[in-house]
């Protein structure tokens, strides 16, 4: 039996409406004053002046007399030296359209030339897209992959019986898409069930099948492939030279991760010799760009390497990124459809969520409606937002690769938009 509330029947009354356009008034008013106060932070270190108080930089002065952490600080000095050159961004920071949390990223990007797209984007953007941005537009050139290949670790804390792990981008989405693909059971218990697990629960438990199941495998698939059982860690199956090449016991899935990459990965080879040395950034633009869904850019070698075992999925794209192959009179998505809105949206587009593990794909003119299964008409959502939207009132409006706008059912609209590292169209993006 439910104990609270149906989230539609909170925050309808005066008082909440009160409270939640103040917060948000506050919130402008504190952008209002980080823009006025990083004008001025740079007329002060242009002079240097913090030197007559002892200060070694900026940065150390505001952590000193502004009471502020190092990281604030010196987010708000790299503010004060970009945004002299970018009017239109600190203009929106200025004027409270744009918050420092999501500048910040997008400074690493922005440039006098993207200036004015940007700062009329990202008013839109949650902290999280402009990360993606900024991730997304930096790439990664084949030494950084090497960079990040050598940091791999697992480490383990004997004492809370813990473990700390960093992987290369795709062997971190390897582990990531086996550890959810068990966890994520359609049969498991809801949330109002007594035996219900949370997920970091059953992904705990899906770690230790994957590491426990070797030995304990019906059937091999190898080359003999024979019948007989073998049950024990030391014990074979059949013909088969390789006890734990079998079809998993209990609850196992495949990997199964995603490589958006430009065809002109693929063919030829002047992207990848023009990726070294003086001519790096030619190559990497001759070549395109590639990512891991869900893990960020990967490189043009680790590409290729998923390439030789990867199944192939080629779509279409306009000059804009969006894929042309579509089919608007299917009830259901198409694979290549999936994958693209997946790519777009990064997760639940439900403002403030973002979450990606489960999800579904929704139309905002539901099919049976006359509603076409085109991109522009399908979004994310997670299954806690997607019963917001069927059962629970909430109303959605706009374009899937614009702007959705959702209206609660007190009336309260908030804005959301696809991830910025989607947009080919945006200049950065180019």
């Amino acid at each position: 039996m439910r104990t609270r509330p149906l989230s539609r029947d909170r925050g309808g009354d005066a008082r909440s409406a009160a409270l939640a356009e103040s917060m948000v008034a506050h919130q402008r008013a504190i952008s209002v004053h980080q823009g006025a106060m990083v004008g001025e932070i740079a007329e002060f270190a242009r002079t240097e002046a913090f030197r007559g108080d002892g200060a070694l930089s900026m940065a150390a002065w505001l952590s000193d007399r502004c009471r502020l952490s190092a990281a604030s600080a010196r987010t708000l000095v790299v503010a004060a030296e970009r945004l002299g050159a970018l009017p239109q961004l600190s203009e929106a920071l200025s004027a409270g359209r744009l918050t420092l949390d999501v500048l910040a990223p997008v400074l690493g990007v922005a440039t006098p030339e993207t200036d004015a797209p940007l700062a009329e984007a990202a008013v839109h953007w949650s902290v999280r897209q402009a990360q993606e941005l900024a991730r997304s537009s930096r790439g990664m050139p084949d030494t950084e992959a090497a960079k990040k290949f050598s940091g791999r670790f697992v480490r383990f804390n004997d004492a809370r019986c813990a473990l700390l792990a960093q992987f290369a981008p795709d062997a971190y989405a390897i582990v990531k898409s086996t550890l959810v693909a068990r966890a994520t059971r359609h049969d498991h218990p809801s949330a109002a069930d007594p035996d219900y697990e949370p997920l970091e629960a059953r992904l705990a438990d899906a770690l230790v099948e994957v590491c426990t199941e070797r030995g304990r495998r019906d059937g091999g698939t190898g080359s003999g492939g024979g019948g007989g059982g073998g049950g024990g860690p030391g014990g074979g199956g059949g013909n088969d030279p390789d006890p734990g090449s079998g079809r998993p016991l209990f609850g196992g899935a495949p990997a199964h991760i995603v490589v958006h990459a430009d065809l002109s990965f693929f063919l030829g080879g002047e992207g990848a010799e023009g990726a070294e040395g003086a001519e790096g950034a030619e190559g990497a633009e001759k070549e395109g760009s590639a990512s891991i869904q869900g893990a960020g850019p990967i490189s043009a070698e680790i590409v290729r390497r998923l390439a030789c075992e990867g199944t192939h999925t080629i779509s279409l794209e306009g000059p804009d990124g969006t894929i042309l192959d579509q089919f608007p009179w299917n009830r259901s998505p198409t694979v290549a459809q999936r994958i693209e809105i997946s790519r777009r949206d990064g997760g639940c587009r439900f403002p403030g969520c973002g979450y990606s593990l489960i999800s579904n794909v929704h139309h905002l003119r539901h099919w049976i409606n006359g509603g076409p299964t085109v991109l522009s008409n399908l979004i994310t959502l997670c299954p806690a937002h997607h019963s917001r939207v069927h059962e629970l009132g909430w109303k959605m409006s706009g374009d899937a690769n614009q702007l959705v706008t959702f209206t609660s059912p007190h009336g309260r609209q908030s804005i959301s938009s696809p991830s910025p590292a989607w947009r080919r169209s945006l200049p950065v993006r180019k």
